[in-house]
């Protein structure tokens, strides 16, 4: 009969209490003034054990948005409309990163982005990623059914909707549904939209 079983759940428990407590720092505080001993006393483990798992802070930030601990997500629906899809998106994931928590750990996370390369990439991999893919996957389909242009620069109206929503998280931006929208409508109209009236 082995043994090993419980000790795997006692660390799985300690290593979900790692990352609660992470989130709760980085969003309190900031990544700059990220503490491992608050977030192992709030974790109640000790700080060997952190260090065990995560050699530095930037380990554990990256561990927290490869769980999916960190950073929250909207999907982009597919209502028929491409353009009203693509405004409801961004409307909807501007307002959900002005909750304080939120906001704060988007900037925490930035910030960590900056002075860590793994963490970029772990940034890159798990959150602008999945965000673009689903953004240019959903543009394909309006062009597919004649609400973009054949010629529509993709990746770049994908780049500058992630831009606007970075941008209002970093200058801590209001989001404004009536600017979004002409957002939306600019970047289509610039890139060529051949049909996609909604959202105007």
């Amino acid at each position: 009969m082995t043994t090993a079983r419980p000790g795997r759940v006692r660390s799985e428990a300690a290593r979900l209490a790692i990352l609660e407590a992470t989130t709760s720092e980085l969003a309190e505080r900031g990544y700059d003034k990220l503490s491992l001993d608050r977030i192992a006393a709030a974790a109640g483990v000790g700080k060997a054990t952190i260090y065990r798992w995560y050699p530095n802070k930037g380990a554990l930030v990256a561990e927290g948005m490869l769980s999916g601990h960190l950073l929250p997500r909207v999907a982009v629906p597919s209502s028929g409309d491409v353009r009203r899809d693509v405004t409801h998106w961004l409307i909807e994931t501007s307002a959900s990163l002005t909750e304080p928590t939120t906001g704060g750990l988007i900037r925490a996370t930035i910030a960590a982005t900056a002075e860590d390369a793994d963490v970029a990439r772990h940034y890159d991999d798990h959150v602008t990623s999945v965000a673009r893919a689903e953004l240019v996957a959903r543009l394909e389909s309006g062009r597919r059914d004649g609400q973009v242009d054949a010629d529509a620069p993709l990746d770049a109206l994908v780049e500058a909707l992630v831009g606007v929503v970075l941008l209002n998280v970093l200058t801590r931006r209001d989001p404004d549904a009536t600017a979004l929208t002409a957002t939306v409508t600019l970047l289509f109209d610039g890139a060529g939209s051949a049909g996609g009236r909604g959202g105007r």
